[in-house]
């Protein structure tokens, strides 16, 4: 089908949606829970509070036996017991008496209100009140943070730490989530050389390796990678492999078309369904999507600019969308154009830049460097240019993908 091939940036991104599913959910338990997207609501199986309870150290009272008491004319009660956070305790509060209550104690019998022991003085048994305390006041009524067999509605929402600590007070101690998808990153090349390897003339270290896993772990997905020759064997091996451990593949290299880019060719060769080839994306243009039986494969490019952009504007989407994530990574900003960019209107186009903030006004600097890993390395958002629009003009304000880095609002 040639509509696979050769396809706009937009379409891979519906593409990559379409094919990709959410991963199964998994139960987890609540305290690592964190950061996950959940997969259902929960419903708390006891109250939160389980009983009434005191906001504050303090007396309790009855409202209405302090509903004058001032400064001016306090109120004296006596005094009938105390009672702590968590103590069980059979006391009774009647007209005239007050029982003393700790932070989280249970409010006995026959009070309606807790005044707080700022606004009181205690002695020999007896406690002098300086203000009212109206019905209600610092008391948390029992099921009043969360009722037993209320839904707690979390589904498809990404647990906050707070979220999952009202999860833990309802009861829950597991939560359903989407799972991260496992993700292997190959790089392939006989000039590449893993970090740490000893390098030889002509060849160069597997730096698109460590920016995808590195990527992959600042979006809280754990990877696992190697570096492979150019030998179909060896690819094929590395490939194979991989897939076992794997939910998700990247490749680096050897997704274009010539007879010496082996990697899309071996995956055919196995089996691949090509969901697509070649986007029209600059840098990025020989991504690919390829479905080998339940395992997704992104074939990356090897140059580094190409290697970065089509795994951030197509992969990265996927791999989010397998968690239950929103597809779209970066948020935007506008910003003006400091100097003008080209590009062909027949593409998407994306270029690295700087924000700079100036008063009020935010500021993009298309960056024009020599060197692509430096370029790369000191860019904290992308300028892009869509299918359909040649060039933006200096002064312009556009819209900026940013990559996730703070200060610049």
């Amino acid at each position: 089908m040639t509509d696979r091939y050769d396809i706009g940036l937009e379409k891979a991104i519906s593409i990559t949606l379409d094919r990709l599913s959410k991963l199964k959910a998994v139960a987890v338990p609540v305290d690592q829970a964190c950061g996950f997207v959940a997969a259902e609501d929960a419903y708390a199986v006891v109250d939160c509070p389980s009983r009434t309870a005191s906001l504050k150290d303090g007396f309790a009272v009855i409202s209405d036996d302090v509903k004058y008491a001032s400064k001016d004319r306090p109120v004296r009660l006596s005094v009938s017991g105390m009672i702590g956070a968590g103590d069980m305790s059979g006391l009774v509060v009647t007209t005239g008496t007050a029982i003393k209550v700790m932070t989280g104690a249970s409010i006995p019998e026959g009070a309606n209100a807790v005044i707080s022991e700022e606004f009181t003085s205690e002695e020999d048994g007896w406690v002098t009140c300086y203000r009212d305390s109206g019905p209600g006041r610092n008391i948390l009524v029992r099921g009043s943070d969360v009722e037993k067999g209320s839904p707690v509605k979390v589904r498809d929402d990404i647990l906050s730490p707070a979220m999952t600590g009202l999860l833990a007070a309802a009861g829950i101690h597991t939560v359903r989530v989407y799972p991260r998808p496992r993700v292997g990153v190959i790089s392939t090349g006989s000039e590449v050389v893993a970090p740490g390897s000893q390098l030889s003339p002509g060849q160069l270290y597997a730096s698109n390796m460590v920016t995808l896993v590195s990527w992959l772990r600042h979006f809280g997905m754990e990877a696992v990678s190697k570096v492979v020759p150019d030998q179909e064997g060896r690819i094929r091996g590395a490939i194979e492999a991989m897939l076992e451990e794997v939910d998700v593949l990247l490749t680096s290299g050897g997704a274009w078309k010539s007879e010496r880019d082996l990697t899309t060719r071996i995956l055919i060769e196995m089996g691949g369904d090509v969901a697509f080839h070649r986007v029209r994306l600059g840098p990025g243009k020989a991504a690919a999507l390829i479905i080998i039986g339940d395992k997704v494969v992104f074939c990356l490019p090897g140059g580094p600019p190409s290697n970065e952009m089509a795994f951030l504007q197509i992969a990265l989407p996927g791999l989010l969308h397998m968690s239950g994530m929103n597809p779209e990574p970066f948020g935007y900003k506008t910003a003006i154009l400091s100097s003008p960019v080209i590009g062909d209107i027949t593409w998407t186009q994306f270029y690295q830049a700087k924000l700079e903030k100036k008063g009020n006004q935010l500021w993009v600097h298309p960056i024009k460097m020599k060197s692509r890993l430096r370029s790369q390395a000191i860019a904290d958002a992308m300028i892009k240019l869509p299918e359909g629009v040649d060039h933006l003009n200096e002064g312009d304000k556009v819209e900026v993908q940013t990559l996730g880095l703070a200060g610049l609002g």
